[in-house]
């Protein structure tokens, strides 16, 4: 296409079909080798043969601009019945956003809770995708991440880490009187408490959408709107960066 464009300027040797000048014929192959390059990338067979037939015939010696411009018209038909059999997706500018940069808002959370990068990645890829049922569904994921730490923080003993341990464990710690508190709960009550009241609107936000049964976080239906998935997407960032940097977590290595 780029030589198609070349080729309709006003200069007589290219007019006329005559012979390919030497500087052109660098011009051009370096041009060719990138489309090669990115034939092969995509996967477009037959215009990288095309793309490869027009670098061999500038290495020919006396090959013309006539021979290569039907090239170039050859590759031009190729690329359009080719990419004809793709299937392509249009992203908004926010939902690129969300694809492209998926850890964008995550750092001090992926730093304090590396274990979650895979799942915090997919939600918002899921979420760019309209994947939103994958977009929630991920996000539980990181939140029980965090609430599993948050569990041997405050001392959960059943071997079903997770929801329900975690969120029993605090409201214990809540309901003990302040003299009958350990030092660590002393100390850290205010955050306890807060942290109780943030899992519990969790818990009353994603009502008849989650179940915390048996300890974990399992989606009960598939039909979430984009409101509804960002909503999650942004309470579990919120949640988990209050753990990230209010939680007295130990450093991850």
């Amino acid at each position: 296409i780029w030589f198609l464009h070349k080729i309709g300027r006003s200069s007589p040797s290219i007019a006329s079909g005559g012979e390919i000048s030497a500087e052109d014929r660098v011009g051009f192959d370096a041009v060719y080798s990138s489309v090669e390059h990115l034939c092969i990338f995509h996967e477009l067979g037959a215009c990288r043969a095309t793309a490869k037939k027009m670098r061999l015939c500038l290495k020919q010696e006396k090959s013309t601009y006539e021979q290569l411009h039907d090239l170039a018209i050859e590759l031009r038909g190729r690329l359009i019945d080719e990419m004809a059999e793709r299937t392509f997706f249009s992203l908004t500018l926010e939902e690129a956003h969300y694809y492209t940069e998926p850890r964008k808002g995550w750092e001090e959370i992926i730093q304090k809770f590396p274990d979650a990068t895979s799942d915090i990645e997919e939600a918002s890829k899921c979420y760019a995708l309209s994947r939103y049922a994958a977009a929630v569904f991920h996000s539980l994921q990181v939140v029980e991440t965090g609430l599993i730490q948050l569990g041997a923080l405050i001392g959960v003993t059943d071997p079903l880490s997770g929801w329900t341990a975690t969120t029993n464990r605090l409201k214990k710690i809540i309901d003990t009187k302040h003299q009958n508190r350990t030092e660590f709960q002393q100390k850290n009550f205010a955050f306890l408490e807060q942290i109780h009241g943030t899992v519990e609107g969790l818990k009353n936000a994603w009502r008849n959408k989650v179940s915390h049964a048996h300890g974990k976080l399992a989606l009960l239906t598939v039909d979430f709107s984009a409101e509804v998935a960002e909503e999650i997407l942004f309470a579990t960032r919120a949640f988990m960066r209050r753990l990230a940097t209010d939680a007295p977590l130990p450093e991850s290595t």
